[in-house]
């Protein structure tokens, strides 16, 4: 746990150190549907969607005049759905990915694509409204960290304005048991707005 944290707090001293040559600022959001998958079926069958959202300061770096690298901060809500309960995960994430404007669209509009890695570091776990131990060992229900890949396409409008349909397919297994492979998916829509355009 406090090796995380020290990861965690290095993580976002990094992105604060970088902020300073930032050149957009924005806000982004989104909610939408949230699972936990495994490749067992029969574990897989045990869960279903629930809601999910995700709220998150923004800074991107413009590398050419279509290509851009970018960061963040933010907070996530995941999760699953069960016969017994909802499972409630909530996240501290800093995602690093890069967006293409594919093609224009009137006079400052963009159709885009994005992709990169989502790091979550979990803060909260309940079950049904009781609280879940979060570690890395057998006595934990969910581990620390985790890991996602990141998709999306949208639209940015007014060079300000975006717009999108963002998926999140998890990369780590988040259960602290040995029988179990369970991982993080989301669908969402997300919403945008850059300052300074």
């Amino acid at each position: 746990m406090k090796n995380s944290v020290k990861l965690l707090s290095f993580l976002m001293f990094a992105l604060v150190s970088i902020s300073a040559q930032a050149q957009i600022f924005g806000v982004k959001g989104g909610v939408g549907l949230a699972n936990i998958t495994s490749p067992n079926q029969d574990t897989n069958d045990l869960f279903g969607r629930t809601l999910g959202a995700k709220v998150a300061g923004t800074i991107e770096f413009d590398i050419t005049d279509e290509l851009y690298i970018g960061s963040g901060l933010g907070f996530a809500k995941k999760g699953a759905s069960s016969n017994s309960g909802n499972f409630n995960l909530l996240y501290i994430e800093l995602p690093v990915g890069a967006r293409y404007d594919i093609f224009e669209i009137g006079g400052s509009g963009y159709f885009y694509a994005a992709a990169g890695l989502n790091l979550g570091f979990m803060v909260s776990a309940r079950f049904d409204g009781d609280k879940l131990n979060i570690g890395n060992t057998n006595d934990d229900n969910f581990k620390t960290l985790d890991l996602g890949l990141n998709t999306g396409i949208g639209v940015i409008f007014n060079d300000s304005f975006q717009v999108g349909l963002g998926t999140e397919f998890g990369l780590l297994d988040i259960s602290t048991t040995d029988t179990s492979n369970l991982k993080n998916i989301m669908l969402m829509v997300t919403l945008g707005y850059k300052f300074g355009q």
